[in-house]
C-alpha cells in the first residue's frame, strides 16, 4: 500500500536552493520534506559563484563547511577576444559599491551539492534521494497533494527547486524561452590547463568571439572546468559531431588553443542546452519557484546559483510566514514582485553581453571607473538590493551603450569568427593526432 506522509512543506528538488529552503524552514520548525530523482554525490555544471553567493553561504551558517571543500578563489574576470586583439580587460569584485563581499570562490558542484544536503538533514529536513515527481493531484491554499516514489504527499505548501527539469513550469504550461538566447555549452573538465595569470591571477577566464563564447573555472588546485557556448546559428549549422565541437572550437580559437596545449582530460566533450527560459508566474496557490526551476539564465556571469540561493530565502521566508498566520495571497504577490525584480536585472545582464554597444564599451580603451563600478556590482550578484549608486551607474552605463549603438563614440570592436568565410567545418582535427596527451 502507497505511504501517506504530511508535511508542512514538500520541497522538489535537492540541489542548493532547495537544500537552502529546506534549511531556513527546518530551523523555523517546519516538517519539511525534500525529494530529489537523482543521487547524491553527482555531476553538475555551474561551478563559478559570486560575492552575493558567499554572503548567502555565510548567512544559512554552512560558508565555514563549503570553504573546507577543494575550491579556488575567484577575484573577477578576465575577458578577451578569442585571438586577443583587443587585449584582455579585468574587473575585479573588490571594485564594488558597498560593504559586500570582495571575492568569491569555484567549486566542483559535486562537493557544494552534498554537503548542502547534509546541511539541510542536520537542520531537520527529511531528505530523500532517488525519489521522483510523479503527478501533482491538487494545489490550492488549502494545500496540496502530489504523487511522488515515495508515496502521496499531503503538504500544506510546495517550494519547485527542481532545476532545468522544471517540474512544475512544465507541469502548468508555463515554461516560456527566450527570444534569442538559445545557446548550448560543450564543456569538460581538465588538468594543466594555462589559467590567467599576472595581475588577472584567480580570475574567471571569458573568451568571446562572434559565435559564442568560453568559460575558463579553476576548480581546485589542478583541476579546471573548461567550456564552449554555441550561439544558435552555430549550433544548429555545425556540421561536426556534438561530443566533437569543444575541441573544434579550441582549435580554431588561437587564445584557447594555447592555454589547452598542454591540457590532460577527455578527447570528446559533454553537452548541454543552456536554453534561456522563464516559468513565469513564479509563485501560485500552495507554490513557489526557485533557482533554474523558475528562470535560466545563459551562464556568460555565474548568476544561477545566487539567484537560486537569493529566492530559496525569500520563498522559505513567504512559508514561514504563512504558517504564522501570513495570508496566502499577501506572501505570493510578495514574491513574486520581488522575483520579477531580481530575475528581471540579471536577464538584463545577460542580454547586455550580448549587445555591440555593450561590447564595444568592454573593450573600448578607456573606461569611466564609476560606471565600471556600477556594472562590477551587479557582476557581484547584488541583484536583490540594488543600492541608489548602483543604480544610477548602470542606468548611465545602459544610456551609453544605446547611444553606442546609434552613433558609435568609442571605437567598434571587430569580433573574432571562428568561422571566416571559406573555412569548412570539416578541417582535421589536430586533438586526435595527440589523443594520447588527452586521456
Amino acid at each position: 500500500m502507497s505511504e501517506i506522509l504530511h508535511v508542512d512543506c514538500l520541497v522538489i528538488g535537492a540541489g542548493p536552493a532547495g537544500s537552502a529552503a529546506a534549511i531556513d524552514m527546518a530551523r523555523e520548525g517546519l516538517k519539511v520534506l525534500v525529494i530529489d530523482r537523482g543521487e547524491f554525490p553527482r555531476f553538475r555544471i555551474g561551478e563559478s559563484f559570486l560575492p552575493r553567493t558567499k554572503r548567502a553561504l555565510r548567512r544559512l551558517g554552512v560558508l565555514d563547511r563549503c570553504m573546507a571543500l577543494p575550491h579556488a578563489r575567484k577575484v573577477g574576470v578576465e575577458i578577451s577576444m578569442g585571438d586577443r586583439r583587443y587585449g584582455s580587460r579585468t574587473y575585479f569584485f573588490r571594485d564594488t559599491i558597498g560593504n559586500g563581499e570582495k571575492d568569491a570562490f569555484n567549486m566542483a558542484r559535486i562537493h557544494l551539492d552534498m554537503m548542502m544536503v547534509e546541511a539541510a538533514r542536520d537542520a531537520g529536513a527529511e531528505v530523500r534521494t532517488s525519489c521522483a515527481l510523479r503527478s501533482i493531484q491538487s494545489h490550492g491554499d488549502d494545500g496540496i497533494i502530489a504523487d511522488t516514489d515515495a508515496g502521496t504527499v499531503h503538504a500544506k505548501w510546495m517550494i519547485d527547486a527542481s532545476g532545468q527539469a522544471s517540474a512544475l513550469g512544465r507541469e502548468f504550461g508555463t515554461r516560456r524561452y527566450h527570444s534569442f538566447l538559445r545557446n548550448v555549452a560543450y564543456f569538460e573538465h581538465f588538468e594543466g590547463v594555462i589559467r590567467p595569470s599576472g595581475n588577472a591571477a584567480g580570475c574567471f577566464g571569458l573568451t568571446v568571439m562572434d559565435e559564442g563564447w568560453f568559460w575558463l573555472i579553476p576548480l581546485d588546485d589542478q583541476r579546471t572546468s573548461v567550456g564552449f557556448v554555441a550561439r544558435e546559428p552555430l549550433h544548429r549549422s555545425l556540421d561536426v559531431a556534438p561530443e566533437d565541437r569543444f575541441w573544434w572550437a579550441v582549435e580554431r580559437t588561437p587564445i584557447m588553443a594555447e592555454r589547452m596545449a598542454n591540457a590532460r582530460g577527455p578527447s570528446t566533450n559533454r553537452v548541454i542546452a543552456d536554453f534561456t527560459y522563464r516559468c513565469d508566474p513564479f509563485a501560485g496557490p500552495g507554490f513557489f519557484l526557485v533557482g533554474d526551476a523558475a528562470a535560466f539564465l545563459d551562464p556568460v556571469w555565474s548568476t544561477g546559483l545566487t539567484l537560486g540561493l537569493l529566492a530559496a530565502e525569500q520563498a522559505a521566508a513567504g512559508v514561514v510566514r504563512m504558517s504564522r498566520g501570513g495570508r496566502p495571497a499577501v506572501e505570493r504577490a510578495r514574491y513574486q514582485a520581488w522575483a520579477k525584480r531580481v530575475v528581471g536585472r540579471a536577464f538584463r545582464l545577460v542580454e547586455g553581453f550580448y549587445d555591440p554597444g555593450f561590447r564595444d564599451l568592454l573593450f573600448a580603451p578607456s573606461q569611466p571607473r564609476e560606471l565600471v563600478r556600477g556594472f562590477v556590482t551587479l557582476l557581484a550578484g547584488e541583484f536583490d538590493a540594488v543600492q541608489p549608486a548602483t543604480a544610477v551607474r548602470c542606468w548611465a552605463l545602459g544610456s551609453m551603450c544605446a547611444v553606442q549603438k546609434r552613433v558609435g563614440f568609442s571605437p567598434r570592436t571587430r569580433p573574432f569568427r571562428l568561422r571566416p568565410d571559406g573555412v569548412t567545418d570539416r578541417a582535421p582535427l589536430a586533438r586526435l593526432a595527440r589523443g594520447a596527451a588527452l586521456q
